[in-house]
């Protein structure tokens, strides 16, 4: 390892790495941030890549999934601390393995205990025991669980609707819509970067800014000006769906899953 410690962050929410760089600058060492990626796919690009990286932070929940689908594709035999909202109840795999993470928000105590127990350990780093370990946990972790249903109020009344009859979520005027399969309409209490991390990946997908989309909803999917795409889903949505030329790939990934 260089005197400089060359950090890749492996992160989705853009205030989540400014607050990692900032507890970063208040401890004793010196590091240079080579990159920073916020999904699965930007990882296996920044791997061909073949830059040198000394120490990886990486996220759990990532813009197109789990991040353990990275240790099923590639072998990453640099060492990860591993950033997560996931409570500690659900992450006693980590300990049993000896891997390293840090729960959101950091807390400057933990993260300065990461760094040391990887500056302390990494001349005794064993390369090959340690992708085995990453393999192992990507195999076993599961988070507690994903979201199942919403207690709904409507009419006075409160209303259980299951995750599973969920067409869509939608942003209007400030307010988050959820709209059924049988097109009945609810306001919820989420704001949706909020929902998107309690639903499972694989069924739902972020389209914008402004749309959550089942998979289960979509119908077809149209070429669209530019390279976007657009979605047909049922029930109508109140305005088309479109999915930017940026997020295209990333959408044809998830829906050939």
């Amino acid at each position: 390892m260089s005197l400089i410690i060359k950090i890749l962050i492996v992160e989705d929410e853009d205030i989540a790495v400014k607050r990692l760089l900032k507890e970063l600058e208040k401890l004793p060492i010196r590091f240079e941030v080579i990159g920073a990626v916020n999904s699965v796919q930007g990882f296996l690009d920044w791997m061909r890549t073949r830059q040198e990286a000394d120490l990886i932070f990486m996220d759990i929940h990532l813009t197109d999934g789990l991040s353990f689908e990275i240790f099923k594709h590639v072998e990453v035999s640099i060492p990860v601390i591993f950033t997560t909202a996931y409570d500690e109840y659900a992450l006693q795999a980590f300990k049993v393995k000896g891997l390293d993470y840090i729960l959101k928000p950091i807390d400057p105590t933990e993260l300065e205990k990461a760094i040391n127990h990887y500056l302390a350990s990494y001349k005794d780093y064993n390369r090959q025991n340690y992708m085995h370990q990453l393999l192992t946990l990507a195999r076993e972790f599961k988070p507690d669980s994903y979201r199942s249903s919403f207690l709904v109020d409507f009419k006075r009344k409160m209303h259980l609707v299951d995750v599973s009859d969920v067409a869509f979520f939608y942003v209007k005027e400030r307010g988050l819509f959820l709209r059924k399969k049988d097109q009945k309409e609810y306001v919820i209490e989420f704001f949706l970067d909020e929902l998107e991390k309690q639903l499972d990946p694989t069924m739902f997908f972020r389209a914008n800014r402004q749309y959550l989309v089942a998979r289960s909803a979509i119908e077809e999917i149209e070429p669209y000006f530019t390279g976007r795409l657009l979605l047909k889903v049922h029930p109508e949505p109140p305005s088309p769906i479109i999915i930017s030329k940026e997020k295209a790939s990333e959408f044809k990934r998830w829906a050939d899953y």
